[in-house]
Formats: structure tokens, C-alpha cells, sequence
């Protein structure tokens, strides 16, 4: 369905092959781009003191908002980088945070502030978005520092790819770089999920969000400090072995190629050699017995799996064709 789609954030994850733009320099938000419902004006009123700007070292990274004095939700692909994080207010003050816990296949992460905040916005757990329902986003997108974004529903339970969370939901918000991790509301004012990503479909441009519809218990399990990964090969660059690269490369067409085996992961502790080695470079045929002919075919598969799962590859490696059991992990160095 997806043709092209991106994270929110300027910061790029360990395996991904996005088109990542830098984040906006904020700026005070002075009109609306759309005539928004009314409703959904006043909501933006009450509720855009709950979010702020997230910044690293390099600069702004996203959107976070409170949902409690201290804590704040946010899309896990804005801190995954690490660093020290600040976090600019709508008084333009600036406060230091920490991660708490994150999960990365929902893309979800909970932030601490070192000190706390007297506006926080309410989590919907218990209700699912209606397809046509209107929604507001806040966020940091454009440049613009906190504004709104006015959009509707397109429909729930999407996967528009294997590089994104699962169980998405489709809407019409023109959203940005930048707006990555900031609050999806309803017309009632209660956070329904937190914005991550956004593509040009071929019914036209949309973004998703992750839904909060029954994940309390993640939620709370993040407050714990609870850490989800996906599980990885440890490989970048890996690529489909067409008939143009297997003529290149001396090799008969099909499966993927291996690209840079990275140093602790997965497949460098099963011993796949990559292009970088200098010789000739293994070929992944299957997961587990499906075969993959694609980037995304292998992600797909992989990430049927949970870190400390072991799989079983199909490797050819120059004429002779084996199987390697490897244990995934999360992407080395995260």
C-alpha cells in the first residue's frame, strides 16, 4: 500500500533505509494551516501546554508530551539514539530527562522530567478510534513550535510496512518531520495514540500512529522500566540479489545479500560474511524454511520472532548452499 514512508524524527535506527529529514528549528505556531472543528480548536487551547520539544545534543529530535507531573510519552525512534535529553516547554524553559522504559516494536517510550509539570493530558485506553472520527495532533513540525494539525480517521489495524510498528492507524493529519512522538486527541480531549510515521500511499499522502487501545499494561510496564526490542540479524544494507547484481557479483539470482555483518550481532556470531569481507558475500534464501527475496521479506521474518528466539537461515555461500542457527538479539550497540 505505503510507496514511500518515514519516521517523524531526524534521527536515523541501526536498520532502517529511510529518507530521515532534519528536524525543524522551532518557531512560535501563529495560525492554523486548516479551519479546524471548533471542538477540536478549544481542545487544542486546554491541551498544548502538556507538550513540548525534544532535543539531544544535535538539536531537536521530536515531540513528547506529559500524561503525569513527571512522565511523558513519546515515539521510541526519538531517544532510541541515546544522549542526554532536554526537553523545551511552552515557556520556552528548558528540563532536563531520562529514559524510563521503551518498546520498540509499538514504538513507544516513557521519559522522566527532572522536575515536574503542572499540565498533563489523559491516556484513552479503553476506546477505539472511529474511522471518519476527527483528530487533532500537536507537535513540532514545519518549525513551528507546539502547533495543531487537523485531520480524520482513514482506517484502523494497517501495516503499511515491515519497517513500522504493526496495527497502525491510517489518518489525514498533515504531519512532519519533527512531529514524531507528539499526541494524537480526540474531540474529548484524551490522548488516542502517539504519531510515528508518515507516507505517500497510493490513495495519496497519510500518517500513522501508534494506538494506546488496550495498552495499559505496556504502559504501565514502561513505568517500570521494562525494555522491548525487535529482534535483529545485526546486517546493514542488505539487498535483494536481482539478476543485475547477481551478474556483478558472479552469483545465480535469488535471496538477499548479505551487506555489512555488524561486530556483536547475530549474524556476525553465526559467522555470515557480508560484502565488506572482500570475498564472495552470502546469500540468505530463508527464515526458518520461507524463503526471502527481498530487504523486506528478511525483516518480515525476522521479526516474526522474539529477541532470544533462535532461527534457522539457509545460506549460499558461493556454490555450497547450508543452514546456520542464529540467536536474534537487539541491534548491536542500542
Amino acid at each position: 500500500m505505503a510507496r514511500t514512508l518515514l519516521w517523524l524524527s531526524a534521527l536515523p535506527l541501526g536498520l532502517t533505509l529511510w529518507l530521515l529529514l532534519n528536524p525543524p528549528t522551532p518557531t512560535r505556531w501563529a495560525e492554523p494551516i486548516q479551519a479546524p472543528p471548533e471542538r477540536l480548536e478549544e481542545v487544542y487551547q486546554k491541551a498544548h501546554p502538556a507538550v513540548v520539544l525534544v532535543q539531544g545534543s544535535e538539536g531537536g529530535r521530536g515531540t513528547a508530551f506529559f500524561y503525569s507531573p513527571t512522565l511523558l510519552l513519546t515515539a521510541y525512534h526519538v531517544v532510541a539514539e541515546g544522549g542526554p535529553l532536554t526537553l523545551l516547554l511552552p515557556s520556552r524553559k528548558e528540563v532536563g530527562a531520562r529514559v524510563v522504559g521503551f518498546h520498540e516494536p509499538f514504538d513507544l517510550a516513557i521519559l522522566e522530567a527532572e522536575t515536574p509539570h503542572s499540565r498533563a493530558l489523559p491516556l484513552e485506553f479503553a476506546r477505539a478510534p472511529r474511522p471518519g472520527e476527527a483528530l487533532l495532533h500537536i507537535g513540532n513540525g514545519r518549525g513551528q513550535f507546539i502547533a495543531p494539525r487537523y485531520g480524520r480517521v482513514v482506517r484502523l489495524g494497517v501495516n503499511p510496512s515491515p519497517f513500522l510498528p504493526q496495527g497502525l492507524v491510517e489518518t489525514s493529519l498533515p504531519l512532519a518531520p519533527g512531529d514524531s512522538g507528539g499526541p494524537v486527541l480526540d474531540g474529548e480531549g484524551r490522548v488516542v495514540g502517539v504519531a510515528v510515521a508518515i507516507g505517500q500511499t497510493e490513495e495519496g499522502f497519510r500518517s500513522f500512529f501508534t494506538p494506546l487501545l488496550g495498552r495499559e499494561g505496556v504502559v504501565r510496564g514502561l513505568e517500570r522500566g521494562e525494555k522491548a526490542y525487535w529482534p535483529y540479524l545485526g546486517l546493514r544494507g542488505p539487498r535483494a540479489l536481482t539478476p543485475e547484481l547477481a551478474r556483478e557479483l558472479g552469483l545465480p539470482p535469488g535471496g538477499v545479500v548479505v551487506g555489512e555483518v555488524v561486530p556483536g550481532g547475530a549474524a556476525a556470531k553465526a559467522g555470515l560474511r557480508g560484502l565488506e569481507s572482500g570475498g564472495v558475500p552470502d546469500v540468505i534464501l530463508e527464515v526458518n524454511g520461507v524463503a526471502v527475496g527481498s530487504f523486506e521479506d528478511l525483516l518480515r521474518e525476522v521479526r516474526r520472532y522474539q529477541v532470544g528466539d533462535r532461527v534457522a537461515l539457509t545460506v549460499r555461500r558461493g556454490g555450497e548452499v547450508f543452514r546456520v542457527e542464529v540467536l536474534l538479539s537487539p541491534f548491536p550497540g542500542r
